[in-house]
């Protein structure tokens, strides 16, 4: 995918004041620095944050009604990545032993119910049929056990020997049914990976499949942030030798730039309504906190300070903004109003506090805290209270956390095994699971939403 730049490439200034978190901030990016109705049924689902109780489910023999060679193991590989989605989602558990010929890929964490897991919710049965492999019929039906009532019945034409979205769909379908929460089995993450001596955005699914390059200019592509509704990605890049913002536009697939001012031009985060974005520039001398509309004009500049002002944030009401400042000497976590009023400090312990990311329901905020000489990834309320670790040392860096849009998942760049890969982490339950593989150099992950329309798939030109 072509990134389309007309401007020439011209020398910015050299940084200012706050060397220390200028340089961790640039380090950071560049990865060397270390997302008619019936009545839904009523189950005991209580939350805690700590570790939630889920709703379980068994998963009945399979039926297969199909003369087509490996449809059996067709079958099996359908039930058994549907079970993996609905464990994922952190609010389902499922009974075991399974029927036979089915495994749940992947790493998991338990399955099977706990102590204070004492019945089952819902029972599952799916039917695989058909004469031919590109056509054949998956149908699944959802029934709850007590009182006895079908939940859900769905219904998939899908092609054996694919890894279908119709499994994705499935397991977001059964979560909402079974808990009210919305799945995430159909979300993306994007996130910018070493290439050479530059680095390109690439784009996976939630549980690490479907990896595919979105930028191909040979640069340094960095933080890439997806648009509410999924149609535009924001993003830093290199392109032609100075830093700018660009948009991708999911129509075209092409990107344009919104921001080409000497300097800092980084660091965007979009309004939950798309109308506009607050990113760092340093246009006037000094990186602050602007807010800009997407087509690049200036609203206003919502930081005046000395300070390095960066990593700006806005809440998903739209009315305030998480941002980093180095005001007091070292990197601290900071909240203020969209017109940049109301100014308090968010991290009141630790001295260097960075890389905040609110959560879509508004209740937590994640950021990354330097502790014993490893940076780790906490959770706290807007007010500063419940403060409360989702890593520890043993774990390694954790850098870059992005929520997922239930508001319970992060993904983040950490490298626990060696390599510096993009965990997902579950923080209410405490499992993690690795996302990307291999001898690489994943950075500033951005978890998408759930999807929309065709239209806006910023990779469909690809595909």
């Amino acid at each position: 995918m072509s990134v389309s730049i007309s401007s020439p490439a011209r020398k910015g200034p050299k940084p200012g004041r706050g060397v220390l978190l200028l340089a961790g901030l640039i380090a950071g990016i560049l990865g060397v620095q270390r997302a008619e109705a019936q009545p839904r049924p009523v189950f005991d689902l209580e939350v805690n944050r700590t570790g939630a109780e889920r709703v379980v489910v068994s998963l009945d023999p399979l039926d297969v009604d199909s003369p087509v060679e490996g449809a059996q193991e067709a079958a099996a590989d359908l039930a058994g990545r549907l079970l993996r989605d609905l464990i994922y989602s952190g609010w389902v558990g499922v009974l075991t032993p399974l029927p036979d010929g089915v495994e749940i890929p992947g790493p998991l964490p338990g399955a099977g119910r706990t102590d204070e897991e004492s019945r089952v919710g819902a029972r599952i049965s799916l039917r695989l049929s058909g004469v031919r492999p590109d056509q054949m019929v998956w149908e699944a039906r959802l029934v709850q056990v007590e009182p006895r009532s079908q939940l859900l019945g769905k219904r998939y034409v899908i092609e054996m020997g694919t890894s279908p979205r119709q499994v994705h769909h499935l397991a977001d379908q059964i979560v909402r049914e079974l808990t009210g929460e919305a799945g995430i089995a159909q979300t993306r993450i994007l996130f910018s990976r070493k290439v050479g001596t530059g680095r390109e955005l690439f784009l996976v699914d939630y549980d690490g499949e479907h990896l595919r390059q979105i930028t191909r200019n040979g640069s340094l592509n960095l933080v890439p942030r997806w648009s509410p509704d999924g149609s535009r990605i924001c993003y830093t890049s290199y392109w032609k030798g100075r830093q700018r913002l660009l948009v991708l536009e999911g129509a075209t697939g092409k990107s344009r730039k919104i921001a080409d001012y000497r300097g800092l031009n980084l660091g965007a985060s979009w309004s939950p309504d798309g109308t506009e974005l607050v990113v760092t520039l340093s246009r006037d001398g000094n990186p602050e906190i602007y807010r800009i509309l997407p087509t690049g004009k200036v609203l206003q500049r919502l930081t005046f300070e000395p300070s390095i002002e960066c990593s700006p944030m806005f809440d998903p009401t739209g009315h305030q903004v998480v941002f980093t400042s180095d005001r007091t000497g070292v990197p601290q976590v900071y909240v203020m109003d969209r017109e940049g009023s109301r100014r308090r400090r968010l991290s009141l312990q630790g001295r260097y506090n960075e890389s905040a990311a609110w959560s879509p329901r508004g209740d937590r905020i994640a950021f990354v805290s330097r502790r014993n000489g490893r940076f780790q990834v906490f959770v706290v309320a807007p007010d500063a209270s419940e403060l409360r670790a989702v890593t520890g040392a043993e774990d390694g860096n954790n850098e870059d956390p992005a929520w997922a849009p239930d508001g319970r998942h992060l993904v983040v760049s950490s490298d626990r095994d060696g390599q510096r890969r993009l965990w997902v982490l579950d923080v209410d339950s405490g499992f993690a699971r690795p996302l990307t593989n291999g001898a690489v150099d994943d950075n500033g992950p951005h978890w998408g939403p759930p999807p929309v329309a065709p239209s806006a798939d910023p990779t469909r030109r690809n595909r």
